[in-house]
């Protein structure tokens, strides 16, 4: 049995005393009369007017006040229990856009072989919404970004035009995602033997709509529908519709 003396003088730094007039059992039988000062740690403190001694819990049968109420109990339920660890948060959910999934987007700026090079970029917006399993994952009018992959101007007597672009990025929440989509690709015919003041054939862009004021006269709505070229050069008014597909699923938070 371990038994640590401790000074008188520490008792002022011990847990409050239970009771005055305590006695203490001990496993070896052993009867202890004082005052018990409290427990920590496993360990039982009481003072026996000698000095502050130490027990172990599992070498104290019982200790009593002066009325012969077991006081171990009330010691132990005065001791705090331990806080729980909060639970860890969930994890975020997610929704995924499947490969393929066709977009369908309005320019929100003007792009044109004249001017605009090849690794420009250019913002959009999708013209219809995103939906997964019913889940919106991406509102009407959600931002995208794209870039000309490849841009030329026609020469002034002989030559096409071409211009391919395609689109990089989408804004969710104020997060950016990278996207990949089918590339989109115009192109004019070859203007030799025309002079510089006639307009060019109108260019045929894959998925591209003639939503524009702009756009020309009669032309087909839908995929290879064509839109207005000016002189030798390729426009694609603000507000055009554009339509293409997914080539990689996007992942999203919700």
């Amino acid at each position: 049995m371990r038994r640590i003396l401790f000074p008188l003088g520490l008792s002022a730094i011990l847990v409050t005393p239970v009771s005055l007039a305590d006695t203490i059992e001990l496993a070896d039988g052993t009867l202890l009369e004082g005052t018990f000062v409290g427990m920590s740690n496993g360990i039982m403190m009481f003072d026996t007017g000698a000095g502050i001694e130490a027990f172990p819990e599992d070498e104290v049968v019982a200790i009593f006040n002066s009325e012969g109420v077991a006081a171990r109990e009330a010691a132990q339920e005065a001791v705090p229990a331990p806080k729980a660890e909060p639970a860890p948060p969930p994890p975020p959910k997610t929704a995924t856009v499947a490969s393929g999934t066709r977009l369908v987007i309005r320019m929100s700026e003007a792009i044109d072989t004249r001017r605009h090079s090849s690794g420009h970029r250019f913002r959009a917006q999708l013209e219809s919404a995103l939906m997964v399993d019913g889940v919106t994952v991406a509102p009407r009018g959600t931002m995208l970004y794209g870039r000309i992959t490849q841009a030329k101007s026609a020469g002034r007597v002989a030559g096409s035009s071409e211009m391919a672009i395609e689109f990089t990025d989408i804004m969710l929440n104020e997060l950016m995602y990278e996207i990949t989509t089918d590339g989109l690709k115009a192109q004019t015919g070859n203007e030799a033997g025309r002079t510089a003041k006639r307009t060019a054939r109108a260019a045929a862009l894959g998925g591209l709509y003639g939503g524009s004021s702009s756009a020309k006269k009669g032309a087909k709505v839908g995929v290879g529908a064509s839109i207005l070229t000016s002189g030798a050069s390729i426009n694609i008014p603000a507000g055009t519709l554009v339509e293409t597909n997914l080539r990689a699923p996007l992942t999203v938070k919700l």
